[in-house]
């Protein structure tokens, strides 16, 4: 595991919203694509993929600061935990989320 830097303070997502991010690890040079929401004043982070469809959580909508819905199928995903609202057998990753004087980092 190592601790990435995804995004600058000032390329967050606004609060309440969410947003699509990629990322190259610095060792492996692997992309990553997280889906990054800011709600309550904290930043999460899920893997951007919808187990469900392939959507995009990123491009989702944000419901009752809880759940982010599928841009594809509506399926409805926890922000904090990664786990599909209708089905807690899929989860998604979910990364902790770093706040930094220079971004936003996580480990991964």
């Amino acid at each position: 595991m190592s601790y990435e830097k995804i995004l600058d303070l000032a390329d967050a997502p606004a609060e309440g919203t969410g947003k699509k991010i990629e990322f190259k690890h610095s060792y492996t040079e692997f992309i990553y694509e997280l889906a990054l929401f800011q709600m309550d004043g904290k930043f999460y982070a899920l893997t951007n993929q919808c187990k469900l469809c392939e959507g995009s959580l990123g491009d989702g909508v944000v419901v009752g600061n809880k759940y982010v819905a599928c841009h594809k199928d509506n399926c409805q995903w926890s922000i904090k935990k990664g786990i599909c609202k209708f089905n807690h057998s899929n989860v998604t990753p979910s990364y902790r989320v770093y706040v930094e004087e220079d971004g936003l980092f996580v480990k991964i």
